[in-house]
């Protein structure tokens, strides 16, 4: 598994060799002519590093962020629950995958965080 240095790492040499030019390509001999190269891929190697920093120091999930049937890390109690249904007035009702029990709770800052479990085709929800 790829650690957040070697990504960082891939994210800038990515940006350090990004360059672009409007020029003509060197044709007809043209191999006096001098060019402008100026960098580019900034804007992407932002989205990069968006997405190291989300993979490696995961933020708490907001009310809005929450869908029904996600996965999430319920960090009080240590286990990962599945989102069976939400309520507008933040009333949450989970299942626990260790227990299979379902409980209800109304939402609380900084107590749910993202994870991905892959959809496994053929998978009973």
């Amino acid at each position: 598994m790829l650690n957040r240095e070697e990504c960082e790492q891939a994210c800038l040499y990515l940006l350090s060799h990004c360059y672009e030019t409007d020029a003509p390509a060197l044709e007809n001999g043209d191999k006096d002519k001098t060019y402008t190269f100026t960098p580019a891929g900034f804007e992407e190697s932002e989205i990069f590093k968006r997405l190291i920093e989300e993979h490696f120091t995961p933020q708490p999930l907001e009310f809005k962020d929450l869908k029904e049937g996600m996965w999430v890390y319920d960090a009080p109690y240590e286990e990962i629950v599945r989102i069976k249904e939400i309520e507008s007035n933040e009333w949450i009702f989970l299942e626990y995958i260790k227990s299979k029990d379902l409980s209800n709770t109304f939402f609380q800052e900084g107590r749910f965080y993202p994870i991905k479990i892959p959809v496994i085709e053929g998978e009973n929800k």
